[in-house]
């Protein structure tokens, strides 16, 4: 069966054209002169009917369908590089870098991560630990899990997972609980910076000092643990203390709230060409899937 598409030097052209918007950065990856780089485009334009980019100065300003073109020859090309390694196994240094928040890797992705090392061991992980994600450094990284506030994001990001809050602590605490009133009277832990507070929990405004103040939630469980207050967390958290009984809920199941905050992903240019980096990300969304609420 014949395939109707342009010559893949002029889409490869397109492609690294759009992600670096400028001929000559495209010209420096694909080992071409820019003027090569702009002919090849123009030729697909001429080809497809479509203007693909504004020029501008020294850059280049994509068209609308030249947006929506985009993804779309990405993952063509994605999708050929993964069979080609599949098919015929090409060897060499593979590696995922990802930048992920610290709650988020002690209480979920560690665990798992034999689980993927046994799916693909030639698949080298690197672990970046941060609480603020702000900008994904150019080149540096592959991924980025981050919070969002459950809104598409401009930044291309991708909902992975949406939560709600839970309030738990200690046996010996949760007898002294029962309602959101006799909660409000226990000590309780403040995490500094999140947009899920105790006086939304509980719906008010008056509440006394927190015992302790920390900026993660690891830390709060940790705290929680010790029998030294009550902690507001994601499910997704609270759930490998909840499993083994360190810790229990503060109140009956039915009070657990949503909250409009999520989990997002974010793929790096960088990364989307990358097979490994598009098995990670399948295997990411297809764990946290699994993950029970």
């Amino acid at each position: 069966m014949a395939h109707s598409h342009p010559p893949l030097p002029w889409l490869r052209a397109f492609e690294a054209s759009a992600r670096h918007r400028s001929f000559t950065l495209a010209a420096a990856e694909l080992g071409l002169t820019p003027a090569a780089v702009s002919y090849q485009v123009r030729a697909l334009e001429a080809e497809l009917g479509y203007p693909l980019f504004a020029r501008k100065n020294r850059t280049l300003e994509p068209t609308r369908l030249a947006e929506l073109y985009l993804p779309l020859v990405a993952r063509a090309f994605a999708e050929l590089s993964r069979a080609t390694d599949e098919v015929f196994g090409r060897q060499g240094p593979k590696a995922v870098r990802l930048r992920c928040l610290p709650s988020v890797v002690q209480l979920w992705l560690i665990p798992r991560l034999r689980q993927w090392q046994g799916l693909h061991p030639e698949v080298q992980i690197t672990l970046n630990v941060g609480s603020w994600s702000g900008m994904m450094d150019q080149g540096q990284l592959d991924l980025d899990i981050r919070y969002g506030d459950g809104t598409p994001g401009e930044d291309g990001s991708e909902p992975l997972r949406t939560e709600r809050l839970v309030a738990v602590c200690t046996p010996e605490l949760a007898r002294k609980a029962g309602s959101k009133a006799a909660l409000a009277a226990l000590p309780l832990i403040d995490i500094l910076g999140v947009a899920d507070t105790w006086e939304s929990f509980l719906g008010t405004g008056a509440l006394p000092p927190p015992a302790y103040r920390v900026d993660q939630s690891a830390v709060a469980l940790g705290l929680a643990a010790e029998g030294l207050g009550v902690a507001l967390v994601w499910h997704l958290f609270a759930a490998p203390y909840l499993a083994d009984e360190r810790l229990v809920r503060a109140l009956p199941e039915a009070e657990d709230s949503p909250t409009p905050h999520d989990l997002r992903l974010v793929i790096a240019e960088s990364g989307s060409l990358r097979p490994e980096v598009l098995l990670f990300r399948d295997w990411l969304f297809a764990e946290m899937a699994a993950t029970p609420y």
